[in-house]
């Protein structure tokens, strides 16, 4: 994969009488006898000689992503014992495990207590995907679910493939030799679980579904039915939640509770959270509710028993006015979880008081869970449905199209002010001064900005996937402007394409040139980072006749920009400095400053290139007081680094080391790791040309924890290997 600026520029150390090859080129330094164990040291002649243990390794990340298992657990022996016989013997391959059985059966909870039981058992640790949550309004694919696993086990958004097969094989060589369990939720299809398969025995995959997944049976899982509770079973369940002494005065009312519920552990637990709500109430009311079989005749059928739903209903209907007019609000949302803000902005009409309180009474109702420990919220995937179809029957389609459109609204305001945060003043084609009025208050730093947006990431994409299937075109496109900020710095190269190909189609429905000519740039971009060079040429071409029909210069000038950069990227320097040269010219004539050092640092990059470092370092200066004056740190410390770069190929490493070090500080403050590892790297170079050896170490390690950072492990460890640390 190429990226628009080569990582890891100059090398660490530099060349010398101690890099190996030297006047004693011909003494030759071996090793005999069977077997040598730890440090060696062999050399013909030593005058001194010390030897100090490195530092040790960072600590190895073990993802323990399962969650825990809920309270009240009502013990299931046999199915325990069957998931325990999966880890019995020497298999040939990872055991796989499916557990099926209709929704709500408790699936989930049961394989999250035998995950918690077996702990030990996998000491590099546990990866955990709700299937269900993330399938639910396209709101992530299998492909995202494995970058999610990479990601876990350190690798940097930056060295993911875009590709769903790339990202398999990736994951495979990862996870070989190592023990990991794997839960995977709510499987459809053997299709969603084949790739998530790691290539080790050691290994152990465990996947619910209230499918059979034949095909993942038919490649040797062993299949675990789930079956409901039995009627013991069950009522130990409600006497976990509500105590004995209650159960025991109304022993029948309480198996007739049972009963009605099916044995399905989600629905005895919402309707015992009911009861726990109102203490007053009685068992054999909650049993009248469901007995109702005319409120049972169109919700979710649970072998041929309409049960789970009905139990929803009573809760639903035992809420609040306004808890719950936003309950089947959210059920509306298109993503797996949602922030406070959009629980605001989606209610925003309503009147009904204080948004923290209501979500607080659906908390309590048990049909709202919380997310971390912030706030973060989600439905569990049957509750969702159940709010989304209240919210159909009960809203007409106007008040759910604004509803969506309020907290379109809002994300594009919050949106918008990460832009700013991150990006500064550059080129927007939105106009989004209303919308950051509506996001609230501003970011407190870049960083913040930009691990919200890291946050919101997925929420995002399912919104305008829907905004765009509804023909919302100016939000399609306007979205994926201000999400540039962090595609560009955390390299989500199969979200940065797909939400700009929904910009360039939206953009092409409105008629709108420039934000044509916008999108196909921002997809040229990613492009470009993905050495599809050919690829990112012809959407700059189309890009560039829209911008001159468009008639706006400041975004032919950024079209300009990126062609002379996959000009750069194949090699072709003087088309390069001819593109940025005439994007400098139309910057100039514009009066656009930042435009102007922005064409000078590229001019700077090809001269670089070219091995003229004084034209380069002099571009470089240029552009840093122009980027000064406009004030974007971000391309500053961009600049320092290969300004510094360019001052050590001068003989100038005083000046070099200055630049480079306000550039780490720089990447470092804007949590931009991969950039900041540059830094320490070059920085590194320069201590070690001039003989301060303890000080490039101390750079080495700086870089190395900077790389780890950004998820590129293969070069920490190159640089751990090289410096014998």
């Amino acid at each position: 994969m190429a990226t628009h600026e080569a990582a890891g520029e100059g090398p660490i150390g530099g060349e010398g009488p101690t890099g190996g090859d030297g006047p004693a080129g011909d003494v030759r330094n071996e090793l005999s006898g069977g077997q040598v164990s730890g440090g060696v040291v062999q050399a013909r002649d030593i005058a001194r000689l010390t030897i100090g243990a490195g530092a040790p390794p960072p600590p190895v990340r073990v993802p323990r992503q399962v969650p825990a298992p809920p309270r009240g657990f009502v013990n299931r022996t046999a199915e325990l014992a069957a998931l325990d016989a999966l880890l019995a013997g020497e298999p040939d391959t990872p055991p796989v495990a499916v557990i099926s059985g209709i929704g709500g059966v408790g699936k989930s909870a049961f394989t999250r207590r035998w995950a918690y039981q077996v702990s030990d058992r996998f000491g590099d640790g546990q990866l955990y995907a709700d299937l269900g949550a993330l399938r639910h309004r396209g709101g992530t694919e299998v492909s995202d679910v494995l970058g999610g696993f990479l990601r876990a086990l350190g690798v940097h958004e930056e060295w993911i493939p875009a590709e769903l097969p790339e990202r398999a094989s990736m994951f495979r060589s990862k996870t070989a030799g190592l023990r990991l369990l794997l839960l995977i939720d709510d499987a459809e299809h053997a299709a969603e679980v084949t790739p998530l398969l790691p290539a080790s025995r050691g290994s152990a995959v465990v996947v619910t579904s209230h499918r059979r997944l034949g095909e993942l049976l038919l490649s040797g899982a062993v299949p675990i039915r789930m079956a409901p509770l039995s009627a013991d079973e069950g009522t130990r369940l409600l006497a976990g939640m509500l105590g004995e002494d209650r159960l025991r005065a109304a022993p029948a009312a309480a198996a007739e509770l049972v009963r009605l519920c099916g044995g399905l552990p989600i629905a005895l637990r919402v309707a015992g959270a009911r009861l726990v709500q109102r203490p007053a109430w009685t068992i054999e009311r909650v049993v009248g509710e469901l007995t109702d079989a005319a409120r049972r005749l169109d919700r979710l059928a649970v072998e041929g028993k309409p049960v789970v739903e009905t139990v929803f209903e009573a809760a639903y209907h035992g809420l609040p006015p306004g808890a719950a007019r936003l309950y089947r609000r959210l059920g509306l949302l298109p993503g797996p979880d949602f922030p406070l803000g959009a629980a605001i902005a989606i209610d925003d009409d309503g009147g009904g008081g204080d948004v923290t309180a209501l979500l607080d009474v659906l908390l309590d109702a048990n049909l709202l869970d919380e997310v971390g420990d912030g706030d973060r919220y989600r439905f569990h995937d049957l509750v969702r449905l159940h709010a989304a179809r209240c919210a159909e029957r009960e809203e007409p389609a106007a008040g759910r199209d604004a509803a969506l459109e309020r907290v379109a609204e809002w994300y594009l305001g919050r949106m918008a002010a990460a832009d700013l945060a991150v990006m500064g003043t550059r080129l927007r084609l939105a106009d989004h001064g209303r919308r950051l009025a509506l996001g609230g208050t501003p970011f407190g730093s870049p960083g913040d900005a930009l691990d919200w947006l890291e946050t919101e990431r997925a929420n995002i994409l399912a919104l305008l996937r829907g905004a765009a299937a509804r023909g919302w075109d100016e939000f399609v496109w306007q979205a994926a402007e201000a999400m540039w900020a962090l595609y560009y710095q955390r390299k989500h190269y199969a979200d940065w394409l797909e939400a700009n190909r929904l910009g360039v189609a939206a953009a092409l429905r409105c008629g709108d040139l420039a934000a044509q000519a916008r999108m196909r740039n921002q997809v040229a971009r990613a492009l470009l980072e993905l050495g599809e060079y050919g690829g990112a040429h012809e959407e700059l071409v189309l890009a560039r006749a829209a911008a001159r029909e468009s008639g706006n210069r400041r975004m032919e000038a950024a079209v300009l920009e990126s062609l002379g950069r996959v000009d750069l990227e194949r090699g072709d320097l003087d088309a390069a400095s001819a593109a940025f040269r005439e994007a400098l010219r139309v910057n100039e004539d514009i009066g656009n400053p930042r435009g102007v050092g922005l064409q000078t640092y590229h001019l700077g990059l090809a001269h670089s290139r070219g091995g003229r470092h004084g034209e380069a370092a002099a571009a470089f200066e240029r552009a840093m007081t122009v980027l000064t004056e406009v004030g974007d740190e971000l391309l500053q410390g961009k600049i320092g680094i290969k300004l510094g770069a360019a001052y050590r190929s001068l003989g100038r490493p005083a000046d070099a080391a200055r630049a480079a070090g306000r550039a780490a500080q720089i990447m470092r403050d804007r949590r931009v790791p991969a950039e900041e590892a540059r830094a320490w790297e070059l920085l590194a170079v320069l201590a070690g040309e001039s003989g301060d050896r303890d000080t490039a170490r101390t750079r080495v390690r700086q870089a190395i924890t900077a790389w780890l950072a950004a998820g590129n492990t293969d070069r920490a460890a190159g640089l751990r290997e090289e410096h014998d640390l």
